[in-house]
């Protein structure tokens, strides 16, 4: 199991890193886009998003790193995943029959590229799926987005109706799975408490 010191010494490491890169200037000669990897996770009472993101190289990356490093060292961690993971979240909205959800929980973990200088962040963030006919997830940003889902044998999602489980739908702005009745006792509801273990997905400050 990987400890907190050692989780925060990477992320100073990767800070220092890739503050250095960026001022020797020719290591950005080549640009690379962001990426970031939604799988959609279907379960009776709750969706689930796995959402992997890496920013993309120049100006996008050294944002990120230029905010990061005034941070403190010993807050150097908990700065760098909750930036990468509210830029992550940031074009990405969950819908039931058009009503926005909130998560309920979001977990992350941060990283660096293998053989390479990028930050990059997995984050699991949970939301309720309350009663509704139409399971939308929206991106204002496809062209750094590709999407996937899965149903855990909820038997919330009209099956027939759906796109391919477990195959990367890329360039779309909107993805929509219709939904089958709620039966069952109890029935899904809203959370009465979030159990957020930390960070907030919401939108970084532009």
């Amino acid at each position: 199991m990987i400890t907190r010191r050692v989780v925060t010494g990477l992320a100073t490491v990767v800070v220092a890193t890739a503050v250095a890169v960026l001022a020797g200037g020719p290591a950005w000669a080549h640009s690379f886009p962001a990426v970031r990897n939604v799988v959609v996770q279907v379960e009776r009472c709750e969706v689930v998003l796995l959402v992997g993101y890496r920013p993309g190289s120049g100006e996008a990356t050294e944002s990120i790193l230029t905010k990061v490093a005034s941070a403190p060292k010993s807050q150097t961690h908990d700065a760098l995943r909750d930036l990468l993971t509210a830029y992550a979240m940031a074009p990405l909205s969950i819908a039931v029959d058009g009503k926005r959800l909130q998560p309920t929980s979001v977990r992350a973990k941060i990283g660096i590229e293998a053989g390479g200088t990028r930050p990059m962040v997995v984050a699991l963030v949970t939301f309720p799926l309350p009663a509704g006919r139409a399971l939308s997830v929206a991106t204002t940003d496809p062209r750094s987005t590709r999407i996937s889902w899965q149903d855990q044998r909820s038997e919330r999602v009209v099956i027939s109706d759906a796109p391919a489980q477990g195959k990367w739908h890329a360039g779309v702005a909107s993805f929509l799975l219709s939904l089958s009745p709620l039966t069952g006792d109890p029935a899904c509801g809203t959370h009465p408490s979030s159990r957020r273990s930390s960070p907030s997905a919401s939108p970084p400050a532009r």
